[in-house]
């Protein structure tokens, strides 16, 4: 088989095309040189050539569909959002689709609970299926899409824990909204929460603690200085405060959720995650608490449970999770995806040029460029 043969023709399929083109050569072989016009011998071997090139063409049109390079923009992601039984949940379920800086699409699936996206390029992808209902919660999956592939996926709705906890996820802390504060406790609170927006912690937590004396009772401003105190690193005086919300408001979200990033602070991460997920049973419209299981997770080493929930708090929290983007980044880190975490750090430094972990964010985007 001659170079051109083996290049054009040596593909399955072309066997009709590999004979044009051993009878064009044998044409151009056989030109009667000397009897003709050199116009004529001329156009006799431009006549074997077309042969040539329309059988090459014609080869190259009988490729075999495992042989043809994809579209980079054709691939799709189909699936099939299931109840733990294994039967289609019923209803429409809402369909997210994003990758790791930002939703991309939200469909409904058919009241079978199918759904199909279309026209994606090569690249790693999350879809969370979620229903209305309260018996269930969301699920998502890491979809990793090749160039013009198709993934068939089944989306398994978890039943929640508690549904009688589920029940109340809308109220925060009943307690403090029958509380009537005095006016001056009030202003003194208030005062404090204008040092917390200009980082002045220390001033915050004196000003709290002024409100406190004026009405001991006071919730919010006990909860927000034993946050103060966690931001200083004054753990036990921190968890003291939370505890008396706790006692007097055991549905305190806000309470809760500091209680866990208390136990965090004391790198006790499974009481902590257990802690976490107490508070979103109180308010799962709280991303923030699976933003900080996500993180617990991490330092655990349970990478994929990790990445679930921080992308899953990113998709549902918006700027209040930002630091996701950072904790993403080190998940990338670990398993050796550096274009992932590049990517991460970048858009958590874009988004949060002050956030709480820029430096670490800094250190580690140089980490990742010593690496490539």
């Amino acid at each position: 088989m001659s170079f051109l043969e083996e290049k054009y023709f040596s593909r399955k399929g072309a066997k009709a095309q590999r004979k044009l083109f051993r009878y064009a050569v044998a044409l151009c072989a056989f030109a009667p040189l000397r009897e003709t016009s050199s116009w004529q011998r001329g156009a006799f071997v431009a006549l074997a050539f077309s042969l040539v090139l329309s059988a090459a063409a014609q080869a190259q049109q009988d490729v075999e569909p495992r042989f043809k390079i994809a579209d980079t923009n054709n691939a799709v992601i189909r699936g099939r959002v299931t109840l733990p039984s294994g039967f289609a949940a019923e209803g429409y379920a809402r369909i997210t689709l994003r990758n790791q800086q930002s939703i991309l699409s939200t469909i409904y699936t058919n009241n079978s609970g199918e759904f199909q996206i279309r026209n994606l390029s090569e690249g790693i992808y999350f879809v969370q299926a979620e229903v209305s209902t309260t018996n269930f919660e969301p699920v998502m999956k890491k979809v990793e899409l090749g160039r013009g592939l198709t993934v068939d996926l089944t989306l398994e709705l978890r039943e929640t824990t508690d549904p009688t906890l589920s029940r109340l996820t809308k109220v925060v802390s009943a307690a403090e909204l029958r509380q009537v504060v005095p006016p001056a406790a009030k202003k003194q609170y208030e005062r404090g929460l204008k040092f917390v927006s200009k980082g002045d912690f220390q001033q915050a937590a004196i000003h709290f603690q002024e409100a406190l004396s004026l009405y001991p009772e006071y919730l919010a401003a006990r909860n927000d200085l034993g946050a103060q105190y966690l931001k200083l690193k004054q753990l036990d005086e921190a968890q003291e405060h939370f505890e008396i919300v706790l006692n007097t408001d055991p549905k305190n979200f806000n309470a809760k959720f500091n209680m866990g990033l208390v136990q965090f602070e004391r790198q006790n991460y499974t009481a902590a995650i257990s802690l976490l997920q107490q508070s979103i049973a109180i308010d799962s419209t709280r991303p923030i608490a699976r933003m900080w299981i996500g993180i617990a997770k991490l330092e655990l080493g349970d990478l994929e449970i990790a990445e679930g929930e921080l992308t899953r708090a990113l998709i549902t929290g918006g700027n209040e999770c930002v630091a996701g983007h950072y904790h993403l980044a080190r998940i990338f880190m670990r398993r050796g995806a550096l274009t992932e975490a590049a990517r991460s750090i970048q858009s958590y430094l874009q988004l949060a040029p002050r956030g709480e972990f820029v430096k670490e964010a800094k250190e580690l985007a140089r980490q990742i460029e010593q690496k490539k």
